[in-house]
């Protein structure tokens, strides 16, 4: 609900699995787009491959011996010679080819990077794996294998150690720096019904190991419990993502294959371009590009290669607003329509309950998702009905989308929010048609639907002679239509502005913005809720700025609990309370008195100043803030930050935690002095020593010192 009225919604991919498809596919997360099919490069003329051996005389790739490639977190590109026993390394910078000279190493195929930046080398014909630090640049280790490793991949999550997989026995380890031994994850299972096939490459998808098997003209990517994911008899290499992307890179020319791992299941996005491709490896760097080797530098891929349908269409099941006549509003479309390409919309409306000739049902062509309770699909419409009705085209809404009656549910440059009417009579029930049209490059797509139910009530304000035949009211109904939507949008733009200003609703991102009205700029390391109450008391508490209430009330803000600001010079002189003498001991001083018969309070000064020269220098214009618990790093700089901004200028102030609790005779009171009882005797509890019992004060004193106030008896 928005406003005054409700909306029918259609987003979900299980929505859009259940809607007729013609040439259309199913977008990851929800939306449709059209059809396409895969392209092949053109093959190179025998100049063009005669050119590019003699640019670079490296002998090609042994498919039985395949390369290996990765990215560091500097984004330098760290690629396995297989036949010259060497690794390449090139920075992002980097423009002269690599010397081609050899090494030491024996057959490297994979190669990987960890989360602690150790790169990790198999070598397949010395059945070891090599371990290297790259910030020291040295070789940790060469750790055996039993087996012959072929490939190896970091952990996913940028944990530390890598997964290797090895042939003769299949399995794959688990190796980890210089601290641990090879361990077995679990058994490599073959995928059924391919004895023949022999792994050849790992990866990590979304958390889980995958492994692509070869042998012939037969390829399978299958998980490690041989459940096959993928039959493809071209791929060559394969590389994941946390995210759940998966890559299959295929023979030289072909296009590179691009998967979505959704609820168990690969569902295929467009491919990409990779021209050069020699059918070595392919990785995707820190940026998210997809990079592969070629028989010179390694390259990425050239965006999409896929030719798409012309045309297509969408028609959605039966919406239901609840209450029969009922006029339908305004239709908004979030999609992203390219240059090139147009959608249209038909729109269908009845009062039956029971549908005649309904349309039948039509599967997206990629990109199923299982569908649950298929039966339970409101019914597709009338097939005879649909074609009669005449499509209108939609229009942008431009701005209108941020703060109007409708919040755009994608985000994103490429995507806008579309409008289009509801042309058709009062009816409880509504379908509608969305009929794509693209290019072989292009296609439109579209994220999420929404119709407005019931529309505008503006009918009701006017004459019943202007509605009182219903084709008159659906003609001055769509004509006004448009008036009354953007009416409808400055109101609820209006109230939604009201929610802006109030700290407590508004959006965090909208919190800097709403603290310049005051003239202030929020600390982003104060919590959200913290800089949300502050907000809410900004005007209050920078009228009293520069006291110590707006200090202690500020720090409260941000620590969630009391801080009390001591000034000193409140601290001056003796007080009348006192700690430290005997029965037989000095008299008690006096307030103002002097100390020549009874001394400081016994032996010491609780805290107080005796009058005199330079103690106006030491007390005037200071204060010291007390602050129960202790406080971190982050916290002491934030709280050192308040106090210099929101202090006096001409005033000094220091910070005392008081940490976990003062026991008496061990804490420091954290201005001027220390309490502890005379040699010999116990520890006293505040509040539980009675005074003049012999352990504090004196026998003439019959009072408790948890009745004494503080501001009297001043201590620290």
């Amino acid at each position: 609900m928005y406003g005054d009225r409700g909306l029918a919604l259609l987003a979900h991919e299980d929505q859009w699995a259940r809607c007729a498809h013609e040439n259309t596919v199913l977008l990851p997360g929800g939306g449709i787009s059209l059809d396409w099919v895969a392209v092949s490069a053109p093959a190179p003329s025998r100049w063009d491959a005669e050119r590019e051996r003699c640019a670079d005389p490296r002998p090609t790739p042994d498919p039985l011996c395949p390369a290996g490639i990765t990215h560091d977190r500097w984004c330098r590109t760290w690629r396995t010679r297989p036949l010259e026993g060497c690794v390449e390394v090139t920075a992002p910078n980097d423009t002269a080819p690599a010397p081609n000279r050899p090494g030491a190493l024996r057959r490297p195929t994979g190669i990987a990077i960890d989360g602690l930046d150790r790169l990790y080398i198999a070598e397949s014909a010395a059945r070891a794996v090599m371990v290297a630090d790259l910030w020291t640049g040295r070789v940790l280790r060469r750790a055996p294998v039993q087996g012959r490793p072929v490939d190896v991949v970091a952990r996913s999550g940028g944990m530390p150690g890598v997964f290797v997989l090895t042939t003769s026995p299949h399995r794959v380890v688990q190796l980890e720096g210089d601290r641990r031994a090879c361990d077995l994850v679990r058994p490599l299972r073959r995928p059924c019904a391919h004895p023949d096939l022999k792994p050849a490459r790992i990866a990590v998808l979304a958390g889980d190991v995958v492994v692509l098997w070869r042998g012939g003209y037969e390829a399978v990517v299958a998980d490690v419990t041989g459940r096959e994911l993928l039959d493809e008899p071209a791929a060559t290499d394969l590389e994941g993502t946390d995210d759940g992307l998966l890559v299959v890179a295929l023979a030289p020319g072909d296009a590179m294959r691009r998967f979505r791992m959704r609820k168990g299941s690969l569902v295929e996005e467009e491919p990409l371009a990779a021209d050069e491709y020699d059918g070595g490896a392919v990785t995707i760097d820190p940026r998210g590009r997809v990079v592969y080797t070629t028989t010179g530098e390694p390259r990425t891929t050239q965006g999409p290669r896929a030719k798409h349908a012309r045309t297509g269409a969408v028609t959605t099941f039966r919406l239901d607003s609840g209450r029969y006549r009922t006029r339908w509003g305004r239709i908004f479309v979030d999609a992203c329509l390219p240059t090139g390409t147009v959608l249209r919309i038909r729109t269908l409306t009845s009062d039956e309950d029971e549908v005649e000739g309904a349309m039948p049902a039509a599967a997206p062509a990629r990109g199923i998702p299982p569908v649950r309770d298929p039966d339970d699909t409101p019914p597709l419409p009338p097939k005879d009905a649909m074609a009669a009705v005449v499509a209108q085209p939609v229009v942008p809404r431009g701005d209108a989308g941020a703060l109007g009656a409708v919040d755009p549910l994608v985000s994103g440059r490429e995507w806008a929010t579309y409008e289009s009417g509801v042309v058709a009579p009062p009816g409880r029930y509504l379908w509608l048609r969305l009929e794509l049209t693209g290019t072989e490059r292009t296609s439109p797509r579209v994220r999420a639907l929404r119709v407005e139910r019931p529309g505008h009530a503006l009918l009701s304000a006017l004459p019943r002679m202007f509605s009182s035949v219903d084709e008159q009211a659906d003609f001055l109904h769509g004509f006004l239509t448009p008036a009354e939507g953007l009416l409808h949008d400055l109101d609820t733009a209006a109230a939604e502005r009201r929610l802006l200003v109030d700290p407590l609703t508004t959006p965090d991102e909208f919190l800097p913005w709403l603290a310049t009205f005051a003239g202030i700029i929020l600390d982003r390391r104060w919590p959200e809720d913290a800089r949300r109450a502050l907000l809410a008391e900004v005007y209050t508490l920078f009228a009293g700025r520069g006291t110590a209430a707006m200090l202690e009330r500020m720090l409260r803000l941000y620590l969630g609990r009391d801080a009390r600001v001591v000034e000193r010079w409140r601290l001056r002189g003796l007080g009348g309370g006192f700690l430290g003498l005997t029965p037989d001991g000095l008299d008690s001083p006096t307030v103002a008195g002097t100390t020549r018969k009874a001394g400081m309070l016994g032996h010491f000064t609780i805290g107080g100043e005796l009058p005199g020269a330079g103690s106006y220098e030491r007390l005037a214009h200071r204060f010291t803030v007390l602050i129960p618990g202790c406080l971190t790093q982050e916290q002491r700089e934030v709280v050192d930050d308040l106090i210099r901004t929101h202090k006096p200028t001409h005033t000094l102030g220091e910070i005392c935690e008081i940490g976990n609790g003062m026991p008496l005779g061990r804490a420091r009171i954290g201005l001027t002095a220390y309490i502890s009882p005379p040699p010999g005797r116990s520890t006293s509890v505040v509040g539980r020593t009675r005074l003049g019992g012999g352990t504090v004060g004196t026998p003439t004193l019959a009072s408790r010192l948890n009745e004494t106030r503080l501001g009297r008896v001043r201590v620290g």
